[in-house]
This record gives C-alpha cells, sequence and structure tokens, in this order.
C-alpha cells in the first residue's frame, strides 16, 4: 500500500514534544521527562492532557519572527530587526514548543525541569505565562511599526 503524502506530513505532538525537551539527543531522557510532565500536568487539572497541551500551543504560537542582522558600518556594529511572517505551521508550532522551553529553563522557581514545565504549559492554556506575554508585545511591537510590512510580498 502506498503511503500518501499527507500521512507522511502528519502532525504527531508526541514526537514533536520529544525533540524538543531531549537532553544531548537521548529520546529516552525526553520521553521519560514527558512521561513525569503528563502526569504531572494531569493531576493539576481536569482537563485532558493532549488539550491542554494543544490550548497552550495555540495561545503561545507567534504569527511573527524578528530576524536579526548585524549590520557593520566602519568599526561599529549595529543590529537591524526585520520583522517577517511565519508561513508554515509546523513552524509555528516548533518556535512555540522551542519558546516555552526556553522560558521554563530560564525560570528558577522550581527544582524540577518537568514541574516547570507543566506549570507554563498550564499558564499558557490560560493564556497566562511568560511567553504568552512576550507573544503579545511582540506583535503590538510588529503592527506599530506597519512600514516593515510593506515589503512584505502578499
Amino acid at each position: 500500500m502506498i503511503k500518501s503524502l499527507k500521512n507522511v506530513k502528519a502532525f504527531n505532538l508526541k514526537t514533536k514534544i520529544i525533540n524538543i525537551i531531549m537532553i544531548s539527543g537521548k529520546k529516552n531522557t525526553g520521553e521519560k521527562i514527558l512521561l513525569k510532565f503528563a502526569k504531572r500536568l494531569q493531576k493539576s487539572n481536569n482537563k485532558h492532557f493532549k488539550k491542554l497541551v494543544q490550548v497552550a500551543i495555540i495561545n503561545s504560537t507567534p504569527t511573527f519572527k524578528l530576524n536579526e542582522q548585524v549590520v557593520k558600518k566602519g568599526k561599529r556594529k549595529a543590529i537591524r530587526s526585520n520583522p517577517s511572517f511565519i508561513m508554515t505551521d509546523s513552524l509555528r508550532i516548533m518556535t512555540s514548543l522551542k519558546s516555552i522551553k526556553r522560558s521554563v529553563v530560564k525560570s528558577k522557581n522550581s527544582n524540577q525541569f518537568y514541574e516547570a514545565l507543566a506549570n507554563e504549559i498550564s499558564l499558557a492554556s490560560n493564556l497566562k505565562g511568560q511567553f504568552v506575554d512576550k507573544k503579545i508585545e511582540l506583535q503590538k511591537q510588529i503592527l506599530t511599526n506597519k512600514r516593515y510590512l510593506s515589503k512584505f510580498r502578499w
């Protein structure tokens, strides 16, 4: 039986989360962290684990991305940031998962990584949390500077 293109590009949430979480390329460690994180999230909330994660990803997916360029003028360096749209859904999902992981790693509130990840996911599902605030602030900043969007090809 020939696999269709849709089946090959099927969205698998579990593997994407494991690929983001895994430490030094060890998927076994990523699976263990995912299991502990799922149990912790299920205990703290009444909703199903998958639904919570999906809502958190939807709430934290950015529509814009800042590309930073280093511009050299003589001996001085200046960083110029250009906003761009994130086109594909899989790229948007991966950037939101990476940013949630980055905000969890930066915060030193809890002892265990999976506890902090569960807290951040539950906050993001309620439109709260560090990265959701950053995403909203970035969108406001980019939309105020609409002159950058004129160069975007529609």
